[in-house]
């Protein structure tokens, strides 16, 4: 079954394949003419089933519940069509007929024979503070105070568990196409760990063809009302895991006495240090595990001013070790004994998936490979250069660990556990799980993605930007790869964060809170918010609680799927026509009004657009080639100050300054200098080799295409210019090829003019000249632009207004 699964934290990824499956299968039903008496039931007595079972168990010695012990009570008040009874090794069988207890065999408490306790409401949405929880709520009925006693002992008792299944009556299978009605609740009764259960969910989803879902969750309130004749309405509220995220705090008090360091225990460090790492090693356990792993003996940098330590020093390694007890990891005996972390990366599809508790190697179908220990719980130390002759104090290395392994020192200090069968503590597992596997965390990245603030973080993507070289940008890549080698985006696990800026957004939320307790969703939303700006604000990152599997995950929102992923089809459900399978709909159209006043700005100001305001400039689009006749041209202080400003002096500065701040970072860290000095090249030599001008220019070339095929679906005979379009691709092919070469033997103006560097703004020029050349572009009505096509007369017109002038005359 794992090779259906898909693996990846992207956002918006495709159903699964048994759900795109049963929708063609609907789809398909419900457009035949031809229709077979089971398939007239499933379209008009197709009917819900719900099921509520109780994590409840009486304890032994307790009499209080007619002498029913463990799970013997729940097993005989399972809500679904009334009351269901599953003895011992019995079916579930309804309870039925009038006897010695009266009707059903409930008592009637003064009432005589009353009903059963029966559902009479189930609602399912998503709620919390990131809208991603899934909040349950049952609405049921019982009569008489001692049918209210049991059903509030099972049903309504904060923090509790129960089980709500729900289904189909009638359902198509996958695999054969035929009706089915035989569904198959959990058999819940047999389950021992949340683990299985989640298991047994997924298997039971797949089993029906996405006909049987299930939510375990945790009673968050309740409320019950006497009606007048006897009957209590009661009504059970029900959150996922995830809601704990809300109010977890993860700065929990304590000592790592088994840590032999200075630090720890009695002897406190200097308090007054102005290093945060220092300053707070002893606050909490994450501070104190932070601080223990800051002050490892062997994390002193070499001559070439970093040291990379890895758990392939075994004194590091037991340093981890008690950090990691509460999960009960072990780092310096990691293949032999983690094989859950290793297997799966507490990765939220391999919680779930049927058969992942079973004993395997760890790679799954060679799509998700184990984690590597001795990348993961790495660790970075930098000896930045000082100006300063004074010697260097305590704390003016930089040290960086992965996000990952900063995450599972969160889960590990500061979550909830819950213990194996007779509280055995070596059988411990997390409550809520973080997704931290590396190859399946992946966010958007680029060529020449780095970070550009070291105080934060630093990644060891592809390359650097401006061709620069570093030892130390090598070493990163090699030891923790992030790159995009695969076309899956960058491993964002491997980002190295700095640890001074852990403990220092640590402190910030600490001293912001009367109680002084750090909240999980904040740290961590503000450290991946950190990790984001400092790499230039690329990506979004968002936590999600996923309660199918109590597992955290983080999305890139911006995640991009590049040329190398093959995207799947999408699956269409019909909404109206013969084949719709949608009970309902109705679309409504509405601007906000933050919106609409952006809009208005927008519109003011055509038709120049608004220079300070992004939002009011992608709003622009809405009126192009339209403006208010009786309104003013409304601009901002910034539109006339721009004018003033050339593209050559804007950008060229800006991006020497850039390139020599980024050297500055990564070659500023001590290393030897080399034996003779090379020859330094010029700056128009540097601007020429860099990578930058060939992505400029084809934004550039985007921009041309995107204007032209504008011109085009706007003209009404566009269906008689397929060969000219065609001849159009052929050329933006060809001048990307050349892109994509040596741009230095383009034949493009090189020199300077008044001072100023002009490479890019002649490859701005080049481009707009290729694409009405002989060698690129051949009309295929004869002619470059001649007057045998209309389209090639309004394209060249656009052109013209370009560059100021026929391209034939530039």
């Amino acid at each position: 079954m794992a090779t259906d699964l898909d693996y990846t934290n992207i956002a918006g990824s495709p159903l699964q394949p048994y759900v795109a499956t049963q929708i063609e299968k609907r789809k398909s039903l419900v457009y035949n003419d031809l229709r077979s008496p089971n398939q007239l039931q499933w379209l008009n007595n197709k009917n819900v089933w719900i099921r509520v079972s109780s994590g409840v168990n009486v304890q032994y010695g307790n009499k209080e519940y007619d002498g029913l012990e463990g799970d013997a009570l729940s097993k005989k008040y399972i809500l679904q069509g009334g009351i269901l009874s599953h003895p011992e090794n019995s079916a579930y069988n309804l309870r039925y007929g009038v006897g010695p207890d009266n009707a059903y065999g409930l008592k009637g408490g003064g009432f005589g024979n009353v009903p059963m306790p029966g559902i009479g409401n189930v609602s399912i949405k998503t709620g919390g503070k990131l809208g991603t929880l899934k909040e349950t709520t049952i609405d049921f009925v019982c009569y008489g105070m001692e049918q209210l006693h049991i059903m509030e002992a099972l049903y309504m008792k904060l923090g509790f568990s129960l089980l709500v299944e729900w289904g189909h009556t009638f359902y198509i299978d996958n695999k054969t196409g035929k009706i089915e009605s035989n569904v198959q609740a959990i058999p819940f009764y047999g389950v021992h760990s949340k683990e299985e259960l989640m298991e047994k969910i997924t298997e039971h989803r797949i089993m029906h063809s996405g006909n049987y879902d299930a939510t375990w969750g945790t009673i968050k309130n309740f409320t019950y009302t006497l009606n007048g004749n006897g009957a209590f309405k009661c009504q059970v509220q029900l959150v996922g895991a995830g809601d704990i995220l809300e109010s977890l705090k993860v700065n929990v008090s304590g000592n790592f006495k088994s840590v032999t360091t200075p630090t720890f225990g009695t002897n406190l460090v200097d308090t007054g240090s102005i290093y945060p790492i220092i300053a707070d090693a002893n606050p909490s356990l994450l501070n104190n595990a932070l601080y223990g792993i800051y002050s490892y003996a062997g994390s002193t940098p070499g001559e070439s001013g970093y040291t990379i330590t890895t758990t392939g020093d075994s004194s590091y390694a037991s340093t981890l070790d008690p950090f990691f007890a509460n999960l009960n990891l072990s780092i310096t005996s990691f293949v032999d004994r983690n094989t859950e972390l290793q297997r799966k990366g507490y990765h939220f599809r391999l919680i779930n998936t049927p058969g992942m508790n079973a004993p395997h190697e760890g790679d799954i179908d060679n799509k998700v490979f184990p984690l590597e220990p001795v990348q993961f719980f790495g660790k970075l130390t930098i000896d930045f250069e000082s100006t300063e002759e004074e010697e260097k104090k305590e704390g003016s290395q930089q040290n960086y660990i992965t996000l990952g392994h900063l995450l599972l020192l969160i889960m590990s200090t500061g979550m909830l556990y819950q213990r194996g069968e007779n509280d055995d503590k070596t059988k411990q597992k997390p409550y809520v799980y973080i997704d931290v596997h590396p190859e399946t965390n992946r966010c958007y990245t680029f060529l020449g993605h780095c970070s550009l603030d070291p105080s934060i973080c630093l990644i060891g993507s592809d390359n650097l930007p401006f061709g620069i070289e570093s030892d130390l940008f090598t070493a990163i890549q090699t030891n923790f790869p992030w790159g995009d080698n695969n076309g899956l985006g960058g491993r964002f696990m491997h980002t190295l964060v700095n640890l001074d800026f852990i403990a220092s957004t640590i402190k910030k939320y600490r001293g912001g809170n009367t109680k002084g307790d750090v909240n999980f969703v904040d740290l961590v939303k503000d450290i991946l918010d950190g990790i984001s700006k400092a790499c230039g604000g690329y990506n979004e990152f968002r936590i999600v609680p996923d309660d199918d599997s109590r597992c955290i995950r983080i999305f890139d929102d911006k995640r991009s799927v590049n040329g190398k992923i093959t995207v799947p089809d999408y699956t269409e459900i019909p909404i109206l026509g013969s084949k719709s399978i949608a009970y309902n709909f109705n679309y409504t159209s509405k601007i906000s009004p933050n919106t609409a006043a952006m809009v208005v700005v927008a519109a003011q100001a055509q038709p120049y657009g608004v220079q300070g305001a992004e939002n009011a400039l992608a709003f622009s689009h809405l009126n192009k080639g339209l403006y208010n006749r009786l309104g003013a041209v409304t601009v901002d202080s910034g539109t006339d100050l721009n004018k003033e400003t050339s593209l050559e002096d804007s950008a060229e500065s800006r991006y020497t300054e850039l390139a020599s701040y980024l050297e500055a970072i990564y070659n500023g860290v001590g290393a030897a200098p080399p034996s003779a000095p090379a020859e330094t090249p010029t700056t128009e030599q540097n601007f020429k080799n860099l990578e930058l001008n060939k992505q400029n220019a084809e934004k550039q070339l985007n921009a041309v295409y995107s204007g032209m095929i504008n011109i085009l679906n706007q003209d009404p005979k566009k269906s008689e210019y397929t060969k000219e379009l065609q001849a159009l691709n052929k050329a933006v092919d060809k001048i990307k090829t050349d892109l994509n070469g040596d741009i230095t033997q383009l034949g493009i103006n090189t020199t300077e003019v008044n001072g100023k560097f002009t490479t890019l703004i002649y490859l701005n020029i080049w481009i707009i000249l290729k694409i009405s050349d002989n060698d690129y572009y051949t009309s295929p009505n004869g002619g470059i632009f001649g007057s045998d096509s209309d389209i090639e007369n309004k394209w060249e017109a656009y052109l013209d207004g370009l560059t100021g002038g026929s391209p034939s005359d530039l």
